[in-house]
C-alpha cells in the first residue's frame, strides 16, 4: 500500500494509492482555484510580466464519476489575468490527470508548457490548494490557490470561438492559436506573438 502524506503541518493520510488519487480529484473538482504563482507569469509570458499583478484561475471537470467517486482524470480550463484590467488575460483549456498523487496539466495548445504537481510538494483541501509546481522546461513555480464557487466561464467560451472576425485578431490586442485552443488579450496576446514568432 502506497503511503501518502500531506505535508506542511497538514493531518498525515494514509491511503491506497487509488483512494487517495480519487480524493484528490474530488477536491480539485469541487470548484474554481483562484490565487497567486510566483514567477509563473514572468516566466510563461516575458519581461513585461514581472509587477505581479496578475492571478490565475483553474477550473477542474471530472470525466465523469463512478462508485467511488470523482474520475481522476478530465478536462478544465486556466486563465491568467491583470488585476488592474480584467480585460487583459490568457486563458486555454486543458486535460487534467492524477496518478499516485501526481497532477499533471497538459494544455489544449502546445505553445503552452505542461505542467506536473508532484505528490510531495503540496497540501489541498476543499478550500485551499498550495504547494510547487514545475513546466517541463524545469523552471519552479510556488501557488496557493483559494477555491471560489463560481467563476464566469462563458465569457471566456464565447470569446474562445474562432468566430472572432480577422480584424480583432489583427489589431494586435487579440490572440487566437492556430488551432482554436487558447484565445488572449492586450499584453498576453503581445506575448503569445512573440513566442510564435521565436519558433
Amino acid at each position: 500500500m502506497k503511503k501518502f502524506f500531506y505535508l506542511l503541518m497538514m493531518p498525515v493520510f494514509l491511503l491506497t494509492s487509488c483512494d487517495s488519487d480519487t480524493m484528490i480529484a474530488d477536491y480539485l473538482t469541487t470548484g474554481n482555484w483562484e490565487g497567486y504563482m510566483g514567477t509563473y507569469y514572468t516566466n510563461r509570458w516575458g519581461d513585461a510580466f514581472q509587477d505581479g499583478e496578475y492571478h490565475t484561475v483553474w477550473r477542474f471537470n471530472a470525466a465523469g464519476y463512478d462508485n467511488y467517486g470523482a474520475a481522476t482524470y478530465g478536462t478544465g480550463y486556466e486563465v491568467d489575468y491583470s488585476t488592474s484590467y480584467r480585460n487583459e488575460y490568457a486563458f486555454s483549456s486543458f486535460r487534467w490527470e492524477v496518478h499516485n498523487g501526481n497532477i499533471n496539466i497538459t494544455y489544449d495548445d502546445p505553445s503552452w508548457n505542461p505542467i506536473r504537481i508532484d505528490w510531495r510538494h503540496y497540501s489541498i483541501s476543499r478550500s485551499r490548494f498550495s504547494g510547487t509546481m514545475y513546466d517541463w522546461e524545469n523552471r519552479i513555480y510556488e501557488f496557493d490557490m483559494t477555491n471560489y464557487a463560481s467563476w464566469d466561464w462563458d465569457y471566456y467560451n464565447r470569446y474562445w470561438s474562432r468566430t472572432r472576425s480577422a480584424t480583432d485578431a489583427d489589431a494586435g490586442d487579440v490572440y487566437i492559436s492556430d488551432n482554436g485552443k487558447s484565445i488572449a488579450t492586450g499584453r498576453f496576446a503581445e506575448a503569445m506573438k512573440k513566442l510564435k514568432a521565436s519558433r
